[in-house]
């Protein structure tokens, strides 16, 4: 008798040790579940609030607080979304797909009036890349006192007739050809080089010795809750200023 009920005692520590251990796992998980939940609704929230206050910095064209003037709608998150001004001598355009078209700009250009500004008379270097298919381009300058041409290939083919040739002196950040406008022809009344991408898409590089013009609003915006998770979103835009499309400067029969 001793022995069954030694038995009986046994099994049924073991049974409470598998009771215990199934109720405090499920418990666990959906702790764990409700953690997550929260985490992944803070996580949508403090992205939400960084795009709004992305939007108003755009439209008021100024720097933004979260929680306070047009965003003083949002709570439970601080953060501020900035515009940057920094100035570089170099520029990279995104990828410009065949036949498609960047317009970089010559001078300041200014969100609320719309005008460009003067430019400086300064040689600026361009450059693109090859590929499987070499990429050539077609520049247009417009300047205030009129309109001027080019049209850069690559000068191992002989794709279009009068082109003139790329240089094939290697260009910074590895681009293969490149091509300097002159600052003779930009003159102080060039507004923008409208460049145009044949044959093949290309990233495009500019560069001189002074700083170009800014080519767009680089936003930075960062929200972070204010409860116990913490969740922080931090997004980055950059909105380039308005792109003119080539089919205006270009003849088409």
């Amino acid at each position: 008798m001793k022995y069954q009920k030694g038995q009986i005692l046994l099994i049924t520590v073991m049974l409470l040790a598998t009771v215990m251990t199934v109720v405090l796992s499920v418990s666990f998980k959906s702790v764990t579940e409700t953690q997550v939940t929260k985490l992944e609704e803070e996580s949508q929230k403090a992205l939400a609030a960084a795009e709004s206050a992305i939007e108003v910095a755009l439209k008021e064209n100024q720097n933004v607080t979260i929680g306070a003037d047009s965003l003083s709608s949002i709570t439970g998150f601080t953060g501020n979304a900035t515009i940057e001004t920094t100035t570089s001598n170099k520029f990279t355009s995104p990828t410009i797909t065949k036949d498609g078209s960047y317009t970089f700009y010559l001078g300041e250009y200014n969100v609320d009036t719309k005008i460009i500004e003067a430019s400086i008379a300064q040689d600026i270097t361009l450059c693109f890349q090859s590929g499987t298919t070499n990429p050539a381009i077609e520049i247009t300058l417009v300047k205030s006192s009129g309109v001027k041409k080019y049209v850069i290939d690559d000068p191992s083919s002989s794709r279009i007739t009068n082109a003139l040739d790329a240089s094939t002196i290697p260009c910074s950040n590895g681009y293969v050809f490149s091509y300097p406008v002159s600052g003779t022809d930009i003159g102080v009344d060039g507004k923008f080089l409208l460049v145009r991408v044949l044959y093949a898409p290309t990233k495009l590089f500019f560069y001189r010795d002074l700083n170009l013009p800014l080519q767009g609003r680089t936003i930075t915006s960062e929200a972070k809750s204010s409860t116990s998770t913490g969740v922080s979103k931090k997004v980055v835009l950059f909105q380039s200023y308005p792109q003119i499309p080539a089919e205006f400067f270009t003849t088409t029969f």
